[in-house]
């Protein structure tokens, strides 16, 4: 082996630590952000300290939400998994929109209209994937074009 071929193996390992120490700093920022949501509730006059990163992260936010955020967010999630827990837990069968609202919650991505089109997005094809398994299937539709979807067994 050369030392060309070991250092970029080194960099390869860098660049996915790099990756899932984003992952972990969105998600740390996602609870500290539901943290400062609750405590408004019992405190209205409180003002959180601003984070580092954090306060560029909102302004983004608020011009355009970041699909990054989306996409690290669900890195590493068995997304299969968890859209089954969705439908299971739902208990009536529900829309792909629905469904992306109840995938966001549980991974605490914010509720933005951006973000919960993109998971929406996502999920279509996780649905159309567990279909084709035989674990879900359609149930009817809501105003006469939204695709009802339910657990299958």
């Amino acid at each position: 082996m050369s030392v060309a071929y070991e250092l970029k193996q080194k960099r390869v390992a860098l660049a996915q630590r790099l990756q899932q120490l984003e992952r972990e700093r969105v998600d740390i920022q996602e609870l500290m952000g539901a943290l400062d949501r609750v405590i408004l509730s019992y405190e209205p006059d409180y003002q959180p300290s601003p984070t580092p990163g954090g306060a560029n992260r909102e302004r983004s936010r608020k011009v355009k939400p970041s699909s990054s955020e989306v996409r690290a967010a669900m890195n590493g999630v068995n997304k299969r998994q968890t859209v089954l827990e969705v439908l299971r837990e739902a208990g009536e069968p529900i829309s792909v929109a629905d469904c992306a609202a109840k995938f966001a919650f549980k991974l605490g991505i914010p509720s933005e209209p951006a973000n919960l089109s993109e998971i929406a997005h996502r999920l279509s094809a996780v649905l159309t994937q567990l279909t084709t398994a035989g674990r879900v299937r359609q149930s009817g539709q809501f105003d006469g074009r939204k695709v009802l979807w339910e657990v299958a067994a």
